[in-house]
C-alpha cells in the first residue's frame, strides 16, 4: 500500500488512521495482534522508524497496547463492572452483550485458615472447598471475525463442605458457580459486604490472565450470606484494571433472566 504524497498529513499520521480505520470496520478485532514493525514498513513502504511514531500514537490514543516480548495488540474496550448484592460474573458479562465462559484451574478440600475462621465465622475443623477459576469472555462478533475468548479475572471461593455435598464433582458440570448453588441446592447467594483494593499483578497473574506485567490487578473481596442470613462462600477475584471500571449501582441491578445465563453461559474443562 502506498501512501499519499499530495496529502498534508505526516506518513506516520496517515498510517495511525489507516490502523484506526481497520479496527472500526472489524479487520482487527479487540485483543487480536497487530502486524509487527517490519512487516507495517514492507506494507506502507516507509521506514520502521515512521511505523514506529504511528503505534506510539495509537498507544497513547487508547486504540492499541503493547505486551512486551509479544507485539502491539488491539485495545479492548473497558467493562463497567456492577457489584450489587446479587451480581455474578455471568450475568454481568451477559448484560453487557458479552459470551462468559470460565475454567476450572483447581477444586480442593483444605483446612481453614485464621482468615477464613473470621470472616465466615467458623471453627479451625470445619473442611472448607476451595474453587479457583479463571474467568474469560468474548464479545459479540464484528464483521466476519469470530473473536476470541479473552482472559479477565481469576476467583478462588471458600464455601463450607458440609454445607454442599457433591460440589467438588458437579462443579465441573456446571455453567457457574452460583447457578449451581441455586439449581442443586437451593441456596441464592446475596453478598453481604464486597471490599475493593488494588496490587501488582502476580507472576501467575501475568500467565493466566495474559496481562502485560506493569499493568495492576483490581482485587474485590465479597462475603456471601443466604436470604435467612447464613453466611455461604467468600470469594476473592483478580481482575485486570485494564478491562474493568468497578461500579457500586445505588439503585439494585437487575439481573440478566436465567433463561440466557442458561443458554449462552458454559465452561470449557
Amino acid at each position: 500500500m502506498t501512501l499519499s504524497t499530495s496529502d498534508a498529513l505526516p506518513r506516520y499520521k496517515q498510517i495511525a488512521y489507516h490502523i484506526i480505520d481497520a479496527i472500526q470496520t472489524g479487520h482487527y478485532l479487540p485483543g487480536e495482534k497487530l502486524p509487527s514493525e517490519n512487516q507495517l514498513a514492507a506494507k506502507y513502504q516507509v521506514h520502521r522508524l515512521t511505523v514506529r511514531h504511528a503505534m506510539n500514537l495509537l498507544a497513547q490514543q487508547g486504540f492499541i497496547y503493547r505486551h512486551q516480548g509479544k507485539g502491539s495488540f488491539v485495545a479492548e474496550p473497558n467493562l463497567y463492572y456492577a457489584i450489587g448484592a446479587k451480581t455474578s460474573f455471568s450475568h454481568a458479562m451477559l448484560e453487557l452483550g458479552y459470551l462468559p465462559c470460565f475454567k476450572i484451574l483447581s477444586v480442593k478440600t483444605r483446612s481453614a485458615t485464621a482468615e477464613l475462621m473470621e470472616v465466615l465465622q467458623i471453627a479451625a475443623q470445619v473442611a472448607i472447598l476451595e474453587i479457583k477459576i479463571l474467568r474469560t469472555a468474548t464479545a459479540a462478533m464484528v464483521g466476519p471475525k469470530v473473536p476470541a475468548f479473552q482472559p479477565l479475572c481469576i476467583s478462588c471461593s471458600y464455601l463450607r463442605e458440609d454445607q454442599f455435598p457433591q460440589l467438588s464433582q458437579k462443579i465441573y458440570h456446571a455453567q457457574s458457580l452460583y447457578g449451581l448453588l441455586k439449581q442443586h441446592y437451593g441456596v441464592v447467594p446475596q453478598r453481604r459486604w464486597t471490599r475493593i483494593a488494588a496490587e501488582a499483578a502476580t507472576p501467575e497473574d501475568v500467565a493466566l490472565l495474559d496481562m502485560p506485567p506493569q499493568i495492576p490487578v483490581l482485587i474485590t473481596q465479597g462475603l456471601a450470606q443466604t436470604d435467612q442470613g447464613d453466611l455461604i462462600d467468600y470469594t476473592v477475584t483478580r481482575f485486570r484494571s485494564d478491562r474493568f471500571i468497578l461500579e457500586i449501582p445505588l439503585h439494585p441491578v437487575k439481573p440478566a433472566s436465567p433463561e440466557l445465563s442458561e443458554t449462552f453461559a458454559y465452561s470449557l474443562l
